[in-house]
């Protein structure tokens, strides 16, 4: 499959240039395309302890976030905001955990998310 392929040479690009963050991003697409959310923390967090980056960070919360570790998502969206508070992605990404730690969907209109609905829309993943 061409995903499988991308996510090979995606991961020798890597080891060639550990220290390039584009690389890294792009592979950790790939890899939340394959629902694989452990292997996206991996990556992020080994390429952190070569560059510290307010864009990784971000997206290590985004990752936190889908795999319902909320407090660690909310460590990564004020980390990447301390580097840069400017950073809308963290800010986008830090709004909408906020508004799911306080019960209410984050994609919905505001209201209070019911988890007893019936439609199931309440429980709807970041």
């Amino acid at each position: 499959e061409g995903l499988e392929k991308a996510q090979v040479a995606l991961e020798q690009a890597v080891r060639l240039d550990p220290h390039n963050s584009e690389t890294v991003m792009e592979l950790v697409n790939v890899l939340v395309q394959h629902d694989k959310l452990p292997e996206c923390v991996e990556a992020l967090s080994a390429h952190l302890r070569l560059r510290n980056s307010d864009e990784v960070h971000s997206r290590l919360g985004d990752i936190y976030a889908k795999m319902q570790k909320l407090d660690l998502a909310l460590g990564e969206y004020n980390t990447a905001l301390a580097l840069n508070r400017n950073l809308e992605s963290a800010r986008v990404g830090l709004d909408r955990l906020e508004k799911t730690m306080k019960g209410i969907d984050p994609d919905g209109d505001g209201e209070m998310a019911d988890l007893g609905e019936a439609d199931g829309d309440a429980n709807a993943s970041l």
